[in-house]
């Protein structure tokens, strides 16, 4: 460092003025020199003290004056720069590399530390919190999110720079290493895209519509259910509360929309009050005018009452078709007169139509229209009157005159030898099928027509083919019923739906255009599929000891077909049976028949001409002869 010179050379004075004597000065004195003892701390030296008195000597009125004033400011201001740069020597010396005095990063104090020491001693402290699950509200509920799956992770030597904790030669940061320092936030490490990842799967976790609140009974005992409300998660908010929380412990709200149901729990227990529990409070009686009266009770009225929202609130509904089937029963018991359908029947041989007839009845909605004010009544005031109505036919006289049931298109007849339990069950089963209509359309199922064989429907024990071999059975011969049928719906051109040959030839039946039928499966089914109605006629001429039983079925309605006919039944590919001998108690004896195939078609005829064939196939396995020992 370079100083100016302390005497510059005289100047000679200007013209015109005195010339002055040299000044005259007073020796300095060397002030004593101040050593630190050796400690090895810095060297502190005594400040230097500039006699200011001297400046102030009054009013300069001459050049030499003015020079000797500045060259002791001069002075004064050089030793002041000395002492501010031994200062600055020693400040930095002090300084070091370590951290502030007061520094603290997330409350955990690293003041005086160097950076290695303050960087372990932040991850020691800082590490659980910072990976430990954050603790997470969203609309009142409770979540938890892991710091390493949101990528979330503190940078401890970053956060020990930003705190101080690096050596510098600022002025400022060596004077705030050696007496300052404060609360620094911890430097965050965040992952974007695995912190939307995570924000988005618990918003997926946490998002749901709203759900009403909800009004029902169980039996006659009013069951509630409290509304819940609709979130939706802040995706970008949620993010940066987190981020901004981290790695606080505080439990961080997560900023959602919340938005409520549009029936709320208040307006289920308004319903309560003024809807549910009164309709059940009590039963409603029911006057129908002359034909008597009936009761509904509670329960009734639970089972067909439901509330509704509108509006934001609930309301009551009754579903009349619900209360008219329930109460069945006790309108069935009042006087009323029942309606009664169309129909056709045979009146002396011929086809009748037999006129439909209204009843009375309640109707469903004047039922309804009657309980509804009833159900906020109370218990003296719950009693209601309904009219009554007619009840319509449901096929009427018209709909049976439409059917044309006016000839006979198809009729067959078989015959049987005398048996008792012939003349029984093939004369129950024919009582049955006849006087069965089928509009267009229907299809004829013997079996439902018939009913199960039990002693109770009217049948006995006859001989059917079970196994190949005949034996005992209740409804025994009802299968001829079933063979007669399918000849005369076979030539009136109705349609096969199913039908079963007899697994062994008997030979009173044209060989496989025959049908058996056994309880509750094997059956014999047959659709009408013209624009008419059928009238289905069956009849029975029982056996004698001298003389066969008969069974005729008739198929009336109108032709669609000019005549529907068979081919020949052409037989082929014989086969013969075994000789066997059974020492059972049930042996019945049985003789052989052979086994064949036989082939025909039905023929379906317009002006003369076979418009349409329907082939047929069947297969008899032979019959064994059975000699009972």
């Amino acid at each position: 460092m370079t100083s100016s010179p302390i005497d510059p050379p005289p100047t000679s004075p200007e013209p015109g003025t005195p010339a002055l004597e040299p000044e005259k000065r007073a020796p300095e004195k060397a002030e004593p020199e101040t050593r630190a003892p050796m400690t090895g701390e810095p060297e502190t030296r005594a400040p230097m003290t500039v006699e200011l008195e001297t400046l102030a000597v009054g009013p300069v009125d001459g050049p030499g004056q003015r020079r000797r004033a500045g060259r002791i400011v001069g002075i004064a201001v050089g030793a002041a720069l000395v002492a501010l740069g031994a200062a600055y020597a020693v400040g930095y010396a002090l300084a070091g590399d370590r951290l502030p005095k007061h520094a603290t990063v997330e409350g955990v104090a690293v003041g005086g530390l160097d950076p290695a020491t303050a960087t372990e001693t932040l991850r020691t402290a800082l590490q659980p919190r910072a990976t430990a699950p954050i603790p997470l509200e969203i609309a009142g509920e409770k979540a938890e999110l892991e710091p390493a799956a949101a990528g979330l992770a503190i940078d401890y030597p970053a956060s020990v720079a930003a705190a101080g904790g690096a050596r510098s030669v600022d002025p400022r940061t060596i004077y705030r290493v050696l007496t300052g320092g404060s609360e620094t936030p911890a430097i965050r490490i965040v992952d974007d895209a695995v912190l939307a990842a995570a924000v988005g799967k618990l918003a997926a976790d946490h998002d749901r519509a709203p759900e009403n609140a909800t009004l029902a009974y169980e039996g006659r005992t009013v069951v509630t259910e409290d509304g819940k409300q609709g979130v939706s998660v802040d995706a970008d908010g949620a993010a940066a509360a987190i981020v901004d929380a981290y790695p606080s412990a505080a439990v961080v709200p997560v900023p959602a929309t919340v938005t409520d149901p549009e029936i709320t729990t208040a307006a289920v227990a308004v319903a309560v009050r003024d809807l549910a529990r009164p309709a059940v409070a009590a039963p409603i009686v029911v006057r129908a005018g002359g034909a008597g009266s009936f009761e509904i009770g509670p329960s009734v009225i639970a089972s067909a009452l439901s509330f509704e929202p509108t509006d934001g609130a609930l309301a009551p509904v009754l579903d009349a078709k619900r209360l008219r089937k329930a109460l069945d029963d006790d309108i069935a018991r009042l006087r009323l007169s029942d309606h009664r359908n169309a129909t056709v029947r045979l009146v002396k041989g011929k086809p009748a139509v037999i006129p439909s007839s209204d009843g009375t009845d309640i109707a469903t909605r004047d039922l309804a229209a009657a309980v509804r004010p009833a159900l906020s009544k109370p218990k003296g005031e719950r009693t209601v009157s309904v009219k009554l109505s007619g009840a319509p036919a449901e096929f009427t006289t018209d709909d049976a005159r439409k059917l044309k049931i006016t000839e006979v298109t198809g009729k067959f007849t078989t015959y049987f030898p005398y048996a008792y339990y012939r003349n029984v069950n093939i004369a129950r089963a024919a009582e049955k099928i006849d006087g069965t209509v089928l509009k267009p359309g229907e299809t004829f199922s013997l079996n439902k027509i018939v009913g199960e064989r039990t002693t109770a429907n009217g049948f006995v024990e006859g001989y059917i083919i079970s196994g190949g071999k005949f034996k005992k059975e209740l409804g025994g011969g009802v299968s001829q019923s079933a063979t007669t049928t399918f000849n005369a719906m076979f030539f009136a051109g109705l349609q096969d739906v199913r039908h079963q040959p007899h697994t062994l030839y008997i030979d009173r039946y044209p060989a496989g255009r025959e049908a058996t039928v056994a309880w509750p499966n094997l059956d014999l089914r047959f659709r009408n599929n013209t624009d008419y109605g059928v009238l289905v006629q069956a009849y029975v001429k029982k056996g004698t000891p001298t003389r066969k039983g008969s069974i005729t079925v008739k198929m009336w309605s109108t032709k669609t077909w000019d005549k529907v006919s068979s081919s020949a039944l052409v037989r082929s590919n014989y086969t013969t049976g075994r000789d066997l001998t059974d020492r059972s108690a049930s042996c019945e004896p049985q003789a052989p028949v052979q086994g064949f195939t036989v082939r025909y078609s039905r023929l379906f005829y317009r002006d003369g001409t076979v418009v349409r064939r329907e082939p047929f196939r069947w297969t008899y396995a032979p019959t064994d002869r059975i000699i009972c020992r």
